[in-house]
């Protein structure tokens, strides 16, 4: 099946204003082969509440709804696809068309397929581990399966076996005309980018590498600095001379700025490796050529293995890693190496992503 001229409800976890992840450039990139896409935002209240809007990037639109009935989960599974079904065909008049595709990164929503008419190919596509709400029926009444990492993959393989890997993609900018410089005076950049306001990140280990590096830049790129939520220890790097935050970046020019940087930097805490096996930016970051320091990040240890990347296993080991690299960085930002890591994100550009899955598609 090609991905062409369809119109495609996309649903999403994350709002169209969120810093852009998945969702979003693959609305984005499947738009760009004709299609229309209808990027279904997060259910927010009050009841009854329906909007459309036209995002700056031609055929994706931009939907908000109510979402569904309090407690649909603990209604009778017939009750839930008739609720489901509704919904369906409220969005389906709203919008003014006739979905071809119905493709979800959430399984919290919309997540009894079989509610939805035989004519809609149905995709379920998860991407983050802690996506897990009504997984055993959406896998098991998806037409399709796909996700980004083995642990997510295992989950969804006791539901059915129409499970596919794909990596996350990478996003290719045009940076022509963009001109963009790293604040301070170091001659070392480390650059840190994502929702600062995520709970997994290990701000603690932050602090100590901001703390005995004062030589080195350390640039935050994203929204969340202030947010209530955010660990103590963050206010704590935000209080250091060589950190500079710089909040929430266009989508488009993020290459550019990490392409400036030195060192490029994914910081989880222990607890949390699992859940971020496969962080969306770290396709991103191989996409600039620049050497990556990461905690251990599970579906990249052959990369780790043949010194593409830096990883430690454990954290009490990253600042160490650190360290040896800042004093090895000819190494690890040789010609070399930097062609190697943006050949890896080039072979998984959105685009390549989106034809591998219409293999997929073209399975019986």
């Amino acid at each position: 099946m090609k991905l062409k001229d369809k119109n495609i409800l996309l649903i999403s976890p994350e709002t169209w204003d969120h810093i852009f992840v998945s969702k979003h450039h693959y609305s984005v990139h499947l738009a760009a082969r004709g299609n229309r896409v209808y990027f279904l935002n997060p259910p927010r209240a009050p009841f009854n509440v329906q909007a459309i809007s036209a995002t700056k990037f031609q055929n994706v639109f931009s939907v908000g709804y109510s979402g569904f009935v309090k407690g649909l989960r603990f209604l009778p599974p017939f009750m839930q696809r008739f609720f489901i079904w509704k919904k369906f065909v409220e969005l389906e008049k709203f919008c003014k068309v006739k979905f071809d595709v119905i493709w979800s990164f959430d399984n919290s929503v919309f997540y009894d397929f079989r509610a939805l008419p035989d004519r809609v190919l149905k995709i379920s596509h998860i991407v983050d581990l802690n996506q897990n709400f009504q997984t055993s029926v959406a896998a098991k009444t998806a037409d399709y399966c796909f996700c980004t990492t083995e642990l997510i993959k295992e989950r969804l393989s006791w539901f059915t076996a129409r499970v596919f890997k794909i990596n996350h993609g990478f996003n290719v900018s045009d940076l022509k005309g963009i001109q963009k410089a790293l604040p301070g005076q170091a001659k070392v950049k480390a650059l840190y980018a994502g929702n600062l306001a995520f709970t997994f990140i290990d701000w603690k280990l932050l602090f100590r590498l901001v703390k005995s590096h004062p030589a080195v830049d350390f640039i935050f790129i994203g929204p969340g600095k202030d947010h209530p939520s955010v660990d103590p220890n963050a206010r704590l790097v935000a209080e250091q001379q060589n950190t500079f935050f710089l909040g929430k970046i266009p989508a488009g020019d993020l290459q550019e700025y990490y392409r400036l940087a030195d060192i490029l930097l994914i910081c989880y805490r222990d607890e949390f490796h699992l859940d971020q096996a496969n962080p969306h930016k770290m396709m991103e970051y191989l996409g600039s050529g620049k050497v990556i320091v990461a905690t251990f990040t599970g579906e990249y240890e052959e990369l780790m293995n043949q010194e593409v990347i830096a990883m430690s296993r454990e954290n009490s080991q990253s600042e160490q890693l650190f360290d040896d690299v800042l004093k090895n960085l000819s190494f690890w930002n040789s010609e070399r190496k930097i062609i190697s890591r943006k050949a890896i994100a080039s072979d998984n550009t959105y685009e390549r992503q989106i034809q591998r899955i219409e293999k997929f598609l073209d399975e019986k």
